[in-house]
Formats: C-alpha cells, structure tokens, sequence
C-alpha cells in the first residue's frame, strides 16, 4: 500500500515537476541559501551531491554507482528528517543543506535536481496532509510559506550557479579550467 501511495505521489509530483517557481509559478520562494550558510553549516547538516567528470554521482565525496531513483530519493528524504537521529545526518529538517554541483556540463545534474525537488515536494506534501489535510499544489501561498518555513525550507544551493553566469574573458593568456587537475 505504502508503494502504491508513493507511486502515485510521485506520478503527481512529474505531472507538475518543477515546484514554487518550478511548481506552478504562484509562490515564490523568496529564502536562498548562501555561500556563506553552507560553509559556515555542520558538516552533518550538509549533503553534497556532485557530478564527476565520469559523469558518476558522488553524495559527500562517496561515489554511488548504480543507485536507483527510489534508494537516491530515499537516502535523500532519509538525510533530511533523520528519523533514527543520527549524527551523520541532518540535525532537523530546516537546519538541512543540500548543495548540488557538477564538473563540467552533465545531463545527470538536471536529473538530479529534479530528484531533490521531488523530495522536496514529497515533504512538503506529508507536512500538507497531516496540517491541512490536502496535498501541498492545492494550498494557497500562505500555507505553502507555512509548510516551507515550519518543516522542511528549500535549503538547495547550486554551487555552479555562479561559475555559469561569468562571461569568457577574451584577454590573452591560458583559458580557465573548471575541473580539477591532478599532477603526475
């Protein structure tokens, strides 16, 4: 029964993929997490998913080769509200950070944010259910900001989103590299 509701929420949550801004352009989402927040956060309180130049997924620097969907959004959903309190994991829900980045240009970074935004939304719809009885697409902007706020903030930050917004330099000289060099 468990996996039938999960399946249909999760059908539900492609139906409108992007939520707040990403979910039906009604809300705003108007916190962002900083660069400053995540540096200065608990290392606990920090989940890193990182695209390597492989293309591979790497969750706090460990390389999770052949994860599924399910068990990705699962370690996620599991990271944030931490149920066997952990201290590995998120302290609570709002001091949670997840910060996505990716060496290079990969087809698997929007895939994986799209991922965390399902959790994100599967979150926000339990939260929805047991407050208001309803599923969070159908609250009004206050409620929504009540949910977001009270349980589960949009703590995401995008490492590469500065990187991606630098204009090329056209002065002479070697060219800047994003990824990481390893001397022999």
């Amino acid at each position: 029964m468990k996996t039938l509701i999960f399946t249909l929420l999760y059908l539900s949550i492609l139906s409108i993929a992007h939520s707040q801004v990403w979910l039906d352009n009604t809300c705003l989402i108007e916190k962002e997490i900083s660069n400053e927040d995540y540096t200065s956060s608990k290392s606990n309180n920090l989940l890193t998913l990182v695209i390597n130049q492989e293309g591979k997924l790497l969750m706090n620097g460990v390389k999770k080769e052949g994860i599924s969907e399910i068990q990705f959004k699962e370690a996620v959903y599991d990271f944030m509200t931490n149920p066997n309190k952990e201290k590995t994991k998120a302290d609570s829900s709002k001091q949670a950070i997840i910060a996505l980045g990716s060496y290079g240009e990969h087809d698997s970074y929007d895939l994986i944010l799209t991922y965390v935004r399902e959790v994100y939304l599967y979150a926000w719809d339990t939260a929805a259910e047991k407050k208001y009885e309803t599923f969070y697409a159908d609250l009004n902007c206050k409620k929504r900001d009540k949910i977001r706020n009270g349980d589960f903030p949009y703590n995401v930050i995008e490492l590469n989103s500065e990187e991606d917004t630098k204009k090329p330099s056209f002065s002479p000289g070697v060219p800047t590299f994003s990824g990481d060099v390893i001397d022999n």
